[in-house]
């Protein structure tokens, strides 16, 4: 099974030898980790996206898996099928966790100029700026995330018919540093789903070109990729290698293929697992809280419990 893991905004694909998705490489040693300019625009880091995966997996069936903009490049390489990757029998899946399909209140609120003293939008914009700041976010990406350009974007990069889309989202509070945004994505929404968010992205803007493929994680925009800064209250056991492993067998479930994905452990040892359509009809699964429980032919596992 060849995967592409996308990242996000958030920080680039390694940084001070940490990696954006925490532990997946040693995880998945063969798949393909690419390396998009952070602050590039969407048309930019789709671009880049492109051309590695081509190199990476030249004529191979491919399957996608982006977190927060990664998704939106995805979404872009797809739609201008660059350098044929959206041909039948390129790029058959794509699973976007917290994408902002649809946009963030946080990009609108930080894009342009700083709002006058008796706005009450200031003091919002002074915290979350700061706090964003400090996570390394450079605010020339945000133009490319707000719910005006979201708007354009999908209407010019419809979902093709031939890729199955599987949309996943986070909505939990665990880093300190992201409690400002959550708050504030919060008191924007007006539908429940609008208020839920992982601290940067909205349970509503994830959720396209439908409905999310299972529930939201609970962990914020950081614990879907493994990390945490200044945790809140006691840690949350939230294991984010479960929810991945997840994410690649409804993949492999909904594209209907049946293959082999060399899997490690932390350690480096490998583990060859075979995914199929059909899967036992009476297994054990692992809930991300590390719990076992047996179920019955659900056509993909649950991430929550």
């Amino acid at each position: 099974m060849n995967l592409v893991f996308a990242s996000g905004f958030l920080l680039p694909q390694k940084i001070i030898g940490m990696s954006y998705f925490k532990d997946l490489p040693i995880v998945y040693p063969e798949a393909c980790f690419t390396r998009v300019p952070v602050a590039g625009s969407v048309q930019q880091r789709a671009q880049m996206l492109a051309k590695q995966i081509a190199q990476r997996f030249p004529v191979e069936t491919i399957h996608i898996i982006a977190h927060s903009m990664g998704g939106l490049d995805a979404r872009y390489l797809l739609t201008h099928n660059l350098l044929g990757l959206a041909n039948p029998g390129r790029v058959v899946s794509l699973s976007t966790i917290a994408t902002p399909h649809r946009g963030s209140p946080i990009a609108d609120l930080l894009v342009g100029a700083r709002p006058e003293l008796k706005d009450p939008r200031r003091f919002a914009y002074d915290v979350i700026s700061r706090t964003l700041s400090r996570l390394g976010v450079p605010f020339g990406a945000l133009g490319d995330l707000t719910t005006g350009f979201a708007e354009q974007f999908n209407q010019d990069n419809p979902a093709l018919d031939h890729v199955r889309y599987l949309p996943y989202a986070g909505c939990g509070k665990c880093s300190v540093l992201l409690i400002p945004t959550h708050t504030y994505i919060e008191r924007c929404g007006d539908a429940a789903d609008e208020k839920l968010n992982d601290g940067l992205v909205s349970v509503a803007s994830a959720s396209w070109p439908g409905p999310l493929f299972e529930p939201p994680w609970p962990t914020d925009h950081l614990g879907e990729v493994g990390h945490n800064v200044g945790v809140l209250g006691p840690r949350v056991k939230f294991d984010h290698l479960v929810a991945f492993d997840h994410v690649i067998r409804n993949a492999t479930n909904a594209a209907g293929h049946r293959t082999t994905v060399t899997k490690r452990n932390r350690s480096g040892a490998a583990n060859p697992r075979v995914c199929s359509k059909v899967d036992n009809p009476l297994r054990e699964r692992t809930s991300i809280s590390g719990h076992r429980k047996r179920s019955r032919l659900p056509p993909s596992p649950k991430v929550l419990d």
